[in-house]
């Protein structure tokens, strides 16, 4: 597979990314597997982003597991109370 690719605006940080992700959002403290795209404005931190996942633009996910094909649209918030008590969406939930 292809490398991850770091688009125009994309701010990868304290991360763990797979091969063929796509970034143009922000990623904070994160562990990112193979084929996730996180498109622009988008926001994830303190979380675990499985394989096939999109991160729609300007979506928020923190203290959140998102399991395989998970789809989060564009501006909406996924958000666990803390890292200790996240949010866990199951494989190829809609949100």
């Amino acid at each position: 597979e292809p490398p991850a690719k770091f688009n125009a605006g994309a701010d990868v940080t304290d991360s763990i990314v797979g091969s063929g992700t796509i970034f143009e959002g922000k990623v904070e403290h994160a562990v990112i597997f193979r084929k996730v795209r996180v498109e622009a404005g988008a926001l994830v931190r303190n979380s675990i982003v499985m394989e096939g996942c999109v991160i729609g633009k300007g979506a928020v996910i923190e203290n959140a597991i998102l399991d395989k094909d998970v789809h989060v649209s564009e501006g909406k918030v996924v958000k666990g109370a803390s890292s200790e008590d996240p949010v866990i969406l199951k494989k190829g939930t809609r949100v």
